[in-house]
């Protein structure tokens, strides 16, 4: 989701939401709407001074498909993202109502992700 892209990455910079908004040129309430009710940009110049300040593409916080699902796209086609996201709406039944660690999760669907590539890697080599 784009909330979660945008609190993501301005934390891997380091940077609290006032610092964010001021690169920005916008307010800090704008900031946290954006974090925190999933608001987005009104104006497509936003969005890329955002990519800009993240150095990612702009069609990565345009789309709602989180990386694995585009990158699942561009190698496979329709039939990857039909896979890649039928396997995200397993993991995340895997993970309901578990006890594991964010940082557990994160490292078992990157786990996962990897597997997926592997098999299907394989199964062009076969082909």
């Amino acid at each position: 989701m784009f909330s979660e892209k945008v609190r993501r990455l301005r934390e891997e910079l380091g940077w609290t939401q006032q610092k964010l908004a001021d690169e920005l040129g916008c307010s800090l309430r704008t900031i946290s709407s954006y974090e925190r009710e999933n608001k987005r940009p009104r104006h497509r110049r936003t969005y890329s001074k955002l990519a800009e300040i993240f150095g990612v593409d702009v069609n990565y916080l345009l789309t709602d498909e989180d990386e694995f699902v585009l990158r699942a796209t561009q190698e496979f086609g329709a039939e990857g993202r039909q896979e890649a996201n039928a396997l995200i709406r397993s993991v995340i039944g895997l993970f309901a109502g578990g006890t594991m660690s964010l940082e557990d999760k994160k490292a078992a669907l990157d786990a996962i992700e990897e597997a997926y590539y592997m098999a299907k890697s394989e199964m062009g080599k076969e082909k």
